[in-house]
């Protein structure tokens, strides 16, 4: 054979051989660097909330996932269908000081669940936005649990996210008596679970004069799973903890983001001129069956981020709610409308009495 063949052969060689060492060096650096927490923690509570009040039995809740400030009207993601990962640095910050608005705006309410909070990524331009809610939030108790901590995300490849440390956090006007935060423990196969988040929910308490306890749970499920099978198990989890503090006798509500549609969930309902679909595979039947899912059924409280947001076309659903225990009665839930100014998602607030 002729010379130059070999020296083809030789070079597409070299050439296999650095790309299968660079990628298993790559896959060795995320597999030492993974984040692997333990399967539940007792956080430390910050900020200056007040003593709780044990006769209270009237409470406020707004939950609101604000997508890193970095999913407002104008993005698309390329997870979701679309082809971008991170926003302008000027979208971002305009972003940011909508969602800081809306939180000081909110400040009225006994607890603020927040999913999709950064710490530092390059996704947010390195923002501290838990320090910038908290600054929003002065006289609050807060509990901050990272779910997602990655030394560098390599999708997509021509403008990779880079490093991501966030998280979920749950502000409380009162100081809890315990804090928690426990780990679900289902995650993405290998090696996707290695640059994808580790979900979790944060669990407070607070003691009652009748000797009971209320229970605030806020969580975030998973999304982007196709089979539904990581959501069917952290349902799994939450009905054994929910049901479990129930049957105690304490009162308990949890929301937050559950990417999944809930129970009694009707498209035709919404009245807002969006466009509706529904999230598959449904919630079980079995899940918390005697419990009641709080939401506004005639507003959407997310939005396909396949492309940016344009009302009437754009697909969008409700995954953003409550569910709370028998003991416990629903006066009054909304959804907040912003047209997805800031965030894929909306915020939604709900008012709740003991019974």
């Amino acid at each position: 054979m002729p010379v130059i063949f070999w020296k083809i052969l030789w070079t597409l060689g070299i050439a296999t051989a650095v790309f299968i060492l660079l990628v298993s060096g790559f896959l060795g650096f995320l597999m030492l660097t993974e984040f692997s927490p333990s399967a539940s923690s007792t956080p430390e509570v910050g900020g200056n909330g007040k003593p709780f009040d044990p006769s209270k039995r009237e409470f406020t809740f707004f939950s609101w996932n604000i997508g890193y400030a970095g999913l407002g009207r104008e993005m698309d993601f390329f997870y979701d269908g679309g082809k971008t990962a991170i926003p302008d640095r000027i979208d971002c910050n305009r972003y940011f000081e909508g969602i800081k608005s809306q939180v000081k705006a909110s400040d009225t309410a006994d607890f603020i669940f927040i999913q999709e909070i950064d710490l530092h990524a390059k996704r947010s331009w390195y923002k501290d936005e838990l320090a910038g809610l908290a600054g929003m939030l002065p006289a609050f108790s807060t509990v901050f649990a990272t779910n997602y901590d990655c030394r560098f995300v390599p999708m997509p490849l021509r403008e990779p996210m880079g490093r991501v440390v966030s998280g979920i956090a749950t502000w409380s006007q009162f100081k809890p008596v315990k804090a928690k935060v426990q780990y679900y423990d289902a995650f993405f196969p290998w090696p996707k679970r290695l640059v994808l988040l580790k979900r979790c929910l944060i669990m407070l308490r607070f003691g009652l004069d009748n000797g009971k306890e209320l229970v605030v749970v806020n969580t975030h499920n998973s999304a982007f799973d196709s089979t539904g099978a990581l959501r069917k198990r952290e349902l799994e989890i939450l009905d054994s903890v929910m049901t479990s503090e129930y049957e105690k006798g304490n009162y308990v509500i949890g929301g937050g983001d559950w990417n999944s549609n809930p129970r009694g969930f009707n498209a035709s309902s919404v009245i807002s001129g969006d466009r509706v679909t529904d999230v598959q595979p449904p919630v079980d039947p079995g899940f918390l069956p005697r419990w009641e899912f709080a939401y506004d059924p005639g507003h959407p409280s997310n939005r396909n981020v396949d492309m940016p947001y344009q009302k009437g076309v754009t697909k969008t659903t409700i995954i953003d709610f409550f569910v709370v225990s028998p003991n416990v009665e629903v006066k009054q839930v909304a959804t907040i409308p912003m047209g997805f100014a800031c965030s894929d998602h909306e915020p939604v607030v709900m008012r709740v009495r003991l019974k």
